[in-house]
C-alpha cells in the first residue's frame, strides 16, 4: 500500500528522515518571451505523478517558475523518506524527458501559456536535478514538515 505524503510526513520518527532533492525543466522560448503565464506553468510539476511509471513514495512540492528574456524553468523539489525511491526518481525523470511525445506536450502547454504563441518556438532543452547547499535542503524540508503539520 502507498503512503500518502502526509502520512510519509507525520510519522517521521530518527529512524525516518524525510529527504529532498531539487529539479529544474527548462525551456528555451525564441526569440523571447513577450508574457508568460506563470500559474498556468506551475501544473506542469503536478502532471509528472501522472506519468506512466511515476516512482511510489515520492511527492513534489514547492514548485516555482524561473523566467527569463528567452526562456522559462518549471523548479520544484521531491521528498521522499526513502533515498532509494529519490534514486528512483532521478532515474525516471532523466528517461521520462526523451520521450518526444512528452517533449511535445509540454512544449504546447508551455507555447499555450505564452501571450502571442504564434509569435514563438518552444523547445524543452534540458531537464536535471539542481545542486544546493546542505543548509538549503534543509530549510525546505522544515518548510514541507510545517505544510503538513496539523495544528491542535
Amino acid at each position: 500500500m502507498q503512503n500518502t505524503k502526509e502520512d510519509l510526513i507525520q510519522n517521521q520518527g530518527p529512524a525516518n528522515l524525510l529527504e529532498a532533492h531539487k529539479y529544474a525543466i527548462h525551456f528555451d522560448i525564441l526569440p523571447e518571451i513577450t508574457y508568460l503565464n506563470q500559474d498556468s506553468l506551475l501544473i506542469i510539476a503536478d502532471l509528472l505523478p501522472l506519468f506512466h511509471q511515476f516512482p511510489e513514495d515520492v511527492w513534489i512540492s514547492q514548485q516555482l517558475i524561473d523566467e527569463g528574456l528567452d526562456f522559462c524553468r518549471v523548479v520544484f523539489w521531491v521528498f521522499s523518506e526513502s533515498s532509494d525511491a529519490l534514486k528512483a526518481f532521478s532515474i525516471w525523470f532523466q528517461a521520462v524527458f526523451r520521450e518526444p511525445q512528452v517533449a511535445n506536450v509540454l512544449e504546447r502547454l508551455v507555447n499555450c501559456a505564452l501571450d502571442d504563441p504564434n509569435t514563438v518556438e518552444v523547445e524543452l532543452t534540458d531537464w536535471t536535478r539542481l545542486h544546493v547547499l546542505e543548509s538549503d535542503i534543509e530549510k525546505v524540508i522544515q518548510v514541507e514538515k510545517g505544510k503538513n503539520s496539523i495544528d491542535m
